[in-house]
């Protein structure tokens, strides 16, 4: 049973309603986890997010809460991470960290930290995914701050080194930005955004989710087996033939 004490935080309702979905319904275990802020969660709210993740052959869940900060996904791991001990987890947050003028060393340790407890605390964990902060028209302000920021996670990905060229690391940096701007001009295609210059029209996920989704699905072969694809997770402990279809709580309008 997965608990939850309110901490008088502003994304308690989230959390909980989150905690009551896992606990009526608990989602296979080993699968693909999606965590993250507002980019995430509307991929879940606003699309068909089964859909656009059908081509993993596993099960996924999407527990993204929007205005979500790295700190905030530390705090909240013991809910929405280890309870379902993902194998491969996919990770989308730092853009609300920017904003509020958090370090971007500070954004690279604490994504690090959150990477050393999921390898602690999911036995099953095997691979992680960072998707690079968006460099979205209305974060022009913060570029610079944004960029370091995914100069260092990619630089601590080890992308470079040996084990990165080996195939064999385990956290891997997901460079998205390539897809969002002009090849011209390297300005972020602003027709991709809504009026407030940092979310996405639903439409715009179509140039954004299948790099997610096809990193994720060469994650899941690297894992080396084929437990995850086809069903073969495990429901509360036990096997189930049918797939799990993610409820879907209502978002807070962050």
């Amino acid at each position: 049973m997965i608990e939850y004490v309110t901490r008088g935080e502003w994304y308690d309702g989230e959390i909980r309603r989150f905690v009551r979905i896992d606990n009526e319904n608990p989602p296979r275990k080993r699968g693909v986890l999606f965590v993250g802020s507002s980019i995430f969660r509307e991929w879940r709210e606003a699309r068909d997010f089964a859909a656009d993740v059908a081509p993993l052959g596993a099960d996924c869940l999407n527990r993204a809460f929007g205005g979500s900060t790295t700190r905030d996904q530390l705090d909240v791991m013991e809910q929405i991470v280890f309870p379902h001990d993902p194998k491969v987890l996919v990770y989308y947050c730092g853009s609300n960290d920017v904003n509020a003028g958090v370090p971007p060393r500070v954004i690279r340790d604490n994504f690090l930290e959150w990477c050393a407890r999921a390898f602690s605390r999911c036995p099953s964990a095997r691979r992680i995914l960072f998707v690079s902060i968006m460099r979205a028209p209305q974060k022009a302000p913060v570029w610079d701050a944004l960029d370091e920021a995914n100069a260092l996670i990619r630089e601590a990905c080890g992308e470079e080194g040996e084990e990165g060229r080996r195939g064999l690391k385990r956290v891997s940096f997901v460079d998205v930005n390539p897809l969002l701007r002009d090849a011209s001009t390297l300005e972020p295609l602003a027709q991709l955004y809504r009026d407030d210059g940092l979310h996405f029209h639903p439409s715009s996920y179509d140039r954004f989710a299948p790099a997610i989704v096809d990193a994720a699905r060469r994650a899941l072969d690297e894992c080396g087996d084929s437990v995850g694809r086809g069903g073969t997770g495990v429901r509360g402990g036990e096997s189930s033939e049918a797939p799990y279809d993610p409820a879907l709580p209502p978002s807070l309008g962050r």
